[in-house]
């Protein structure tokens, strides 16, 4: 009797993830932007306090490198990208440029640092298909995962010591954290007990809330593996408490909403009834912004001081009659108006007394109608509704715990619209998401829904 060898080393090459060190390199550039204020920690540490290079010279080197390892793969994968949307998109901020620069008197660099602060991430979505089946995902959740667990710990320190932990600005000026402050209600004109809250090594409570959202609809994903609850649910639970030491309640609800959205990724019957969960987030949102229910629940309790809720009825009051009172080429297009930085409540004068400046704008609806336009903001909301429905998708047909948590994360994207501009935010994790997925005939090692990768050999 013959005997016969086969030889798996030509097909464990077929089907293994493609990762390489370009990819993972991209990778690590778009968490980078994620958690904005994590490089110039480190710049800070090296340099003895300065920070050499601002985060925007930070986030423009990344989407640089991201560009330059897409030429060097030389294809895009697009068949998980909404291409037909982001085409729109792209050639209405095109064609808007002009307007905003000849009818509304803005500098081609004051729209360009707009069209950054606001789209970067959705402009430059597609490079990221050239590295769809090049990044292992269990990699890329071990990764993301220990990046938390640090974030979490220094998190838990400066709710426990009431501290900052790390640098909030550099000695040359270039880097500054604007700490977010919980503040209870005292007596009748004054103000009660001040207490950081948590916010990690990210610019605000929220972006560090936000990403503690994500890794909790992760764990879940982690449950839905064998015996996974022995990671997952210690992980969920450590996630969930530093969204409470956030003290932001629209962390309260995005951890609510992407919970049931990853449970029913991961264990659901039927999870296409996913699609809609993005509307009664919405729904939810505009009763809490419009109705002033928050007033009816409490009036001393911190959690339920309406003042920031009436600051953005404020805002509507006066950007909406702004808009309503304009021409319709303005109303169409835009007003060009943009804010740069993250909006922050500016107390005039006496703190005490409740006054604050009100020229800020702290919901992406409104935003996106000052900035471009009402049939701006319908495009971009039209591109991001299609960036969600292909992560559904793909979230349906390979259920990994990092996509479960990405997919979860983004369920959340029209409810909390209504109380900050996360655009960019959503945009990176789309970038990360199309990273990691694994086309047909390839699988990550460990995927529950992987196929029989080795047939049988040969008699």
């Amino acid at each position: 009797m013959s005997e016969f060898t086969y030889d798996y080393s030509e097909l464990q090459r077929q089907y293994r993830p493609q990762g390489s060190v370009l990819a993972t390199t991209a990778f690590l550039a778009m968490v980078a932007c994620v958690i904005n204020c994590a490089l110039p920690q480190i710049e800070m540490l090296l340099t003895g306090g300065r920070c050499p290079l601002p985060i925007a010279f930070v986030k423009i080197a990344c989407f640089g490198l991201l560009t330059l390892l897409t030429l060097v793969y030389g294809r895009l994968d697009l068949s998980a990208f909404p291409t037909g949307m982001w085409l729109v998109a792209m050639t209405f901020l095109l064609l808007d440029f002009p307007f905003l620069w000849l009818s509304r008197n803005k500098t081609p660099l004051e729209i360009l640092l707009s069209y950054n602060a606001y789209y970067c991430p959705l402009i430059f979505a597609p490079l990221a298909c050239a590295f769809t089946g090049r990044l292992s995902e269990k990699s890329a959740t071990r990764i993301l995962v220990y990046i938390f667990l640090v974030c979490g710990i220094i998190g838990c320190a400066q709710i426990i010591f009431q501290k900052p932990i790390i640098q909030m600005a550099s000695s040359d000026g270039n880097f500054r954290i604007y700490t977010s402050w919980w503040i209870t209600v005292g007596a009748p004109g004054t103000v009660g007990e001040r207490t950081m809250r948590a916010f990690g090594v990210f610019g605000t409570a929220m972006e560090y809330g936000s990403f503690a959202v994500l890794i909790a609809a992760t764990a879940i994903g982690v449950c839905g593996r064998p015996k996974g609850w022995v990671k997952g649910v210690p992980l969920y639970l450590f996630a969930a408490a530093c969204c409470y030491t956030t003290r932001t309640r629209v962390v309260y609800l995005e951890l609510i909403f992407a919970t049931l959205a990853a449970a029913t990724f991961t264990f659901g019957r039927r999870p296409r009834r996913m699609t809609w969960q993005p509307f009664i987030g919405l729904v939810l949102g505009s009763v809490i912004a419009f109705s002033g229910i928050v007033q009816v629940v409490g009036e001393k309790a911190s959690v339920y001081d309406p003042s920031s809720l009436e600051l953005r009825l404020l805002q509507w009051g006066t950007y909406g009659a702004q808009i309503l009172h304009a021409e319709v080429p303005q109303q169409m297009l835009g007003f060009g108006y943009s804010q740069a930085e993250k909006p922050s409540v500016i107390p005039v004068g006496d703190e005490q007394a409740g006054q604050f400046i009100n020229t800020l704008v702290d919901n992406t609806y409104l935003a996106l109608a000052l900035h471009i336009g009402l049939v701006g903001m319908v495009v971009i909301l039209g591109l991001l509704w299609a960036m969600w429905r292909r992560l559904r998708i793909e979230t349906i047909m390979r259920p990994t715990p990092l996509l479960i948590g990405i997919a979860s994360f983004w369920s959340t994207f029209l409810l909390t619209g209504m109380f900050n501009i996360q655009l960019a935010i959503y945009g990176f994790w789309f970038l990360i998401a199309i990273m990691i997925l694994q086309r047909d005939g390839e699988a990550d090692v460990g995927c529950a829904s992987a196929p029989e990768l080795y047939p049988a050999p040969p008699l």
